[in-house]
């Protein structure tokens, strides 16, 4: 995943950037030049937030199944 596709997949699940940040523990502005591909995060932040957006939309697919 890059911050493009990260970025891409947080609009559609309507979660803003300010709260990824918060709940993967990353510093906002460093979240904002990763999405728009001015910065490189460790892969270990890359592993927190897609886990975090993996989550998230297994959430969204239980709502939607209900």
């Amino acid at each position: 995943m890059d911050g493009g596709q990260c970025k891409q997949l947080r609009v559609k699940l309507g979660i803003k950037q300010v709260v990824l940040a918060w709940d993967c523990q990353i510093d906002p502005a460093t979240l904002s030049r990763w999405e728009a591909g001015f910065a490189r995060l460790r892969q270990t932040q890359v592993d927190v937030i897609r886990g975090y957006l993996a989550q998230r939309l297994l959430e969204v697919r239980d709502e939607m199944t209900r």
